[in-house]
């Protein structure tokens, strides 16, 4: 019988062979052009239109997905979704993804007020939708972002530099990612201290990925904690220059603990 292989134009193999040398050898460089194209596409067609929208949150996930299937085959995806479910990370590290957001957007409240800008309680309502707003950034944002950032941008990264190294480069590409969001659901005003914070997220997230042994989800959880929390609770509490200051308090406390956090983030992780 003959064998397929035979069969197979060997221009498509050369071909198939070209493209994956490719990509495997500039892995870091197809991943971030694809994590911006798949995320993008809605906002860079909403502007032909006159318009403007968000990056599509899933765009990073599907980029690294696609990497990883041409350069690594089945192995590599198999991998990184491993990596997604890995929830045996210790209660500590529970702790600190669910307490650490908690505790900064409940000092940042309290640091903002004591800068004289007064704020009331949440309204009710805001607390019963905490959940449902909790499942929905978990299962779009989180789970669209944090495999291609964390799950495999930042080990990318870190086999060439340090975790600080790794986690600064990533920070500027992670920011810039936002684009579609800036001067739009983040008012220019308080864009600068939304890249601070971005900085010293990038740097939290470094510390947990690296300590939970290449956890994605403990990222993402930490991510999904942050938004619902920020954006469900605490933004909405102030408005106009008291908002503008309690975006520079929070901010500056994301920062302090990320500067924290990878000075413990030099233990890079194995991905077991």
């Amino acid at each position: 019988m003959i064998s397929e292989a035979i069969l197979v134009p060997a221009s498509s193999i050369a071909t198939h062979g070209s493209i994956r040398g490719f990509v495997a050898r500039r892995r870091l460089t197809v991943f971030f052009t694809l994590a911006y194209l798949f995320s993008w596409y809605p906002w860079l067609i909403a502007l032909t239109r006159g318009r403007s929208t968000g990056p599509n949150p899933l765009g990073p996930f599907v980029a690294a997905i696609v990497v990883l299937a041409v350069s690594d085959g089945w192995g590599g995806v198999r991998g990184l979704l491993t990596r997604m479910v890995r929830g045996r990370i210790g209660l500590r590290w529970y702790a600190a993804v669910f307490g650490l957001p908690f505790a900064l957007c409940l000092i940042a409240v309290g640091l903002t007020n004591a800068f004289g800008f007064p704020s009331s309680p949440p309204a009710s309502s805001a607390w019963r939708e905490l959940p449902d707003r909790f499942i929905f950034i978990f299962l779009f944002i989180a789970l669209g972002e944090e495999p291609g950032w964390r799950g495999f941008a930042l080990p990318e990264l870190q086999r060439r530099f340090s975790p600080f190294v790794a986690s600064v480069i990533l920070a500027l590409f992670w920011a810039i990612w936002h684009t579609p969001l800036l001067g739009n659901e983040f008012a220019w005003s308080i864009v600068p201290a939304f890249l601070v914070s971005v900085v010293g997220a990038t740097f939290v997230q470094t510390w947990i990925f690296n300590r939970t042994r290449g956890s994605v989800l403990a990222p993402m959880l930490l991510h999904a904690t942050v938004n619902t929390l920020s954006g469900g609770l605490m933004l909405p509490l102030f408005h106009g220059g008291a908002a503008i200051a309690l975006w520079w308090t929070y901010a500056s406390l994301w920062f302090i603990a990320g500067a924290i956090a990878i000075r413990f983030s030099d233990i890079r992780c194995e991905q077991s």
